[in-house]
């Protein structure tokens, strides 16, 4: 538990979206007061318990959509927003009983919160060269969440020791260069910010360093020794690739679906968030990047589609003749 404060790293963030490096995510440089002041803006709410919650070994396995592509592995899984609020929201009413006269509020990546950020404060780990909050015991696969409250609190926490050393094996692995320097990540060059935030169409020269990367990326925390320590014998922590045949499976599935049965059958997984336009442009530079041959039906009725039409020209230039 932690004082409602200033983070400590808003400096940072406020010359991280100067840079532009937040793309067009522009709800990222809204309520940039909220981020500063947290207090004011979430009065009278004076503290904040830090919470974190594993996702990988995946926690709950009854939404892992598409098992033959490559998702990251905080989607295989129902959507955090609703099952780790559902936990938090389960404290809260254990907190109201023993204090009656306290508010309570709770959150998980939804509001102005400068998350990773309160998390070190909380000692709850150090934010790594790959942007994510990192402990030594804990590695990076997991959610933050928070339960903000009425209660005073004049508990500090010294801050935990910067572990990543001379190592730069996430900036190194990356395939887009998007992280350009020690904990500074350019979202432009984001793979997971080109398949999961934007809704635009990936840029040409972007499309083959997704690879076969359907939803999100997980490169950086997959090499990293905090995780490797942790994970390595765990079963597809490395995320084999899945045969061509159950790839193909699913991908093709996905373009023959409507966007509304889409998002109806991803609807309580984070995929929802990409859309069913989205899915499909996603389908459309797998299939590309992995010359899924057998795909070329599928891809050719995309070429006259209004936004995607360019795109699936550009899937079936990729495959062999």
């Amino acid at each position: 538990m932690i004082s409602l404060q200033k983070p400590l790293s808003f400096a940072h963030y406020s010359q991280w979206l100067q840079n532009n490096n937040h793309a067009d995510m522009g709800y990222m440089a809204k309520n940039q007061r909220a981020r500063e002041q947290p207090s004011q803006h979430f009065a009278p709410m004076r503290s904040m318990i830090v919470f974190t919650r594993d996702y990988f070994p995946v926690p709950k396995n009854e939404d892992n959509h598409f098992p033959g592509l490559k998702v990251a592995h905080y989607a295989r899984n129902t959507d955090y927003h609703l099952w780790f609020r559902e936990q938090l929201n389960e404290a809260i009413e254990r907190l109201e009983k023993q204090f009656p006269e306290a508010h309570f509020l709770s959150f998980t990546d939804a509001v102005p919160l400068l998350e990773r950020d309160h998390a070190v404060q909380a000692g709850l780990g150090w934010i790594g060269k790959n942007t994510c909050l990192i402990h030594p015991k804990q590695g990076s696969l997991f959610f933050i969440g928070e339960i903000l409250t009425s209660l005073e609190c004049d508990v500090s926490h010294p801050p935990m020791h910067d572990f990543c050393g001379s190592c730069t094996a996430c900036i190194e692995v990356c395939p887009t260069g998007a992280l350009d320097e020690p904990r500074s990540l350019d979202a432009n060059k984001c793979i997971a910010y080109w398949n999961i935030e934007s809704k635009g169409v990936v840029p040409k020269e972007m499309r083959p360093a997704l690879d076969d990367w359907f939803f999100g990326c997980d490169l950086c925390q997959t090499v990293c020794p905090w995780n490797m320590k942790l994970f390595k014998d765990e079963t597809d922590f490395q995320q084999i690739t899945a045969s061509p045949e159950a790839m193909e499976k699913d991908l093709r599935h996905i373009l023959t679906s409507s966007n509304k049965a889409l998002l109806k059958e991803v609807n309580n997984s984070p995929l929802s968030r990409a859309g069913g336009r989205g899915l499909k442009r996603n389908a459309l530079v797998v299939i590309g990047n992995l010359k899924l041959q057998n795909l070329r039906t599928e891809v050719s009725a995309y070429l006259e589609h209004e936004i995607l039409g360019d795109l699936a020209e550009w899937t079936l230039s990729q495959l062999p003749s």
